[in-house]
């Protein structure tokens, strides 16, 4: 295969490259100016300079002698402007996909979001209806969901074959905004636990997300969604304890009532807070998301393709720690 990556220089996408080329796959990166390629280029890449927006003709010629794509290039936050969200993750899928057929690949990988289920009560699969409701601030999932759409449209109406993976909240090394937002917290000598903190909370290891995307593009099944929103148990106490060993600290955990945090999110949502790194969330939101279980069931790619998380978290969080201290 020669893949051809968008947003290679972003969490996910770095850990994709680095997992196809473990695999001698060659990868070709869409490289925004001014990005930091270093990591790219360590592994082996072939970088190309572009932007999801640019027109559709460019886009393909940059594609040029690549068999298969994987579009994870997105906004996550992009304040209050819709048209800004919109352009990257609605109107970019658009450009990457029509580009993708006009440079013959074969097969496509769309990454979208577990986010695009919106409010749903139990368990979720792929099966599970896009209609739960979505907070009107949350341009994010409103752009991945309509970026779905989009997704579906091109592979019915030119013959792309596409296949599209929602992950649900990703950590891992060169994460720049959940575990970065998360760090700033376990440096304070007193953590707050959110709840008893037993919960299994929905998030994934980037490097386990990488290995299921392999998978998907070596399946080449269009047609096929994937949810990969559970790869190993987690707790939300185990994720702030072993993120904590990494970042070289030993903060005291103190459980906090889930009502009052409730309360006091309601508060903070009125008067306008938000926390850094995920301001395009309310602060009930964050609270409810690190309060609840996992949902998410995962199984199709276990079933289907063999899925077996290869990285556990106790170490995955403390490498992630690690690489946070050295690089922020």
């Amino acid at each position: 295969m020669r893949v051809f990556v968008t947003g290679g220089t972003g969490l996910l996408g770095s850990h994709l490259a680095e997992e196809l080329r473990s695999y001698g796959q060659d990868v070709v990166a869409l490289n925004r100016c001014g990005s930091d390629a270093a990591f790219l280029r360590s592994q082996g890449c072939t970088l190309v300079q572009g932007d999801v927006r640019d027109d559709i003709e460019s886009l393909a010629e940059l594609m040029a002698g690549c068999t298969h794509l994987v579009h994870s290039a997105a906004i996550v936050y992009g304040g209050k402007s819709w048209p800004k969200v919109r352009a990257v993750n609605v109107d970019g899928t658009r450009n990457v996909l029509m580009a993708a057929v006009r440079a013959g690949i074969n097969f496509a990988v769309h990454v979208s979001s577990v986010v695009v289920y919106g409010i749903v009560d139990g368990n979720v699969t792929e099966d599970t209806p896009l209609d739960g409701r979505i907070h009107d601030g949350d341009l994010y999932a409103r752009s991945k969901r309509q970026a779905e759409v989009v997704a579906r449209e091109i592979e019915e109406k030119h013959g792309l074959p596409v296949a599209v993976v929602r992950p649900c909240g990703v950590y891992g090394e060169r994460d720049r905004l959940t575990a970065l937002t998360v760090a700033k917290f376990l440096r304070l000598p007193i953590v707050p636990l959110l709840g008893s903190g037993r919960n299994t909370i929905p998030v994934v290891y980037s490097g386990n997300v990488a290995r299921a995307l392999r998978l998907v593009l070596e399946s080449a099944r269009g047609g096929t969604t994937y949810d990969v929103g559970f790869d190993l148990p987690l707790s939300q106490r185990a994720m702030l304890e072993d993120l904590a060993s990494g970042l070289g600290k030993r903060p005291r955990f103190l459980a906090t009532p889930a009502s009052l945090i409730r309360r006091g999110a309601r508060v903070l949502d009125r008067v306008g807070a938000f926390i850094p790194g995920v301001e395009h969330l309310s602060i009930s939101r964050v609270a409810e998301f690190a309060l609840a279980e996992n949902p998410y069931v995962s199984k199709r790619l276990r079933e289907e393709l063999g899925w077996d998380p290869p990285y556990r978290h106790k170490d995955a969080l403390i490498r992630t720690g690690r690489w946070l201290t050295k690089h922020t």
